[in-house]
């Protein structure tokens, strides 16, 4: 879920990224700054979404990372006792 929740802030952070950026004018009309202040807030609350969740994918990496040597480290023990079990050097 918190995978899902990191990618729709990504897409949606690009999404309005765009409409601002095809849609920056210097304009004073007060509907045209509602709008564009409301794209920053969307942004920012995209970029808030992104903070939370970071973590949560550096942990998982780590994990499998762990994972990953652990399951390594074991399998060479096991075949460094059958080494020393048949005098293979």
């Amino acid at each position: 879920m918190k995978t899902l929740s990191l990618i729709l802030s990504i897409v949606v952070f690009f999404a309005s990224g765009y409409f601002f950026v095809v849609d920056f004018t210097a304009s004073t009309e007060t509907n045209y700054l509602i709008y564009m202040a409301l794209l920053v807030i969307l942004m920012l609350i995209c970029v808030v979404g992104v903070l939370i969740n970071l973590p949560m994918i550096l942990r998982e990496r780590r994990k499998m990372k762990v994972l990953i040597y652990n399951s390594y480290s074991k399998k060479r023990i096991q075949n460094r006792e059958f080494d020393r079990q048949f005098g293979i050097s």
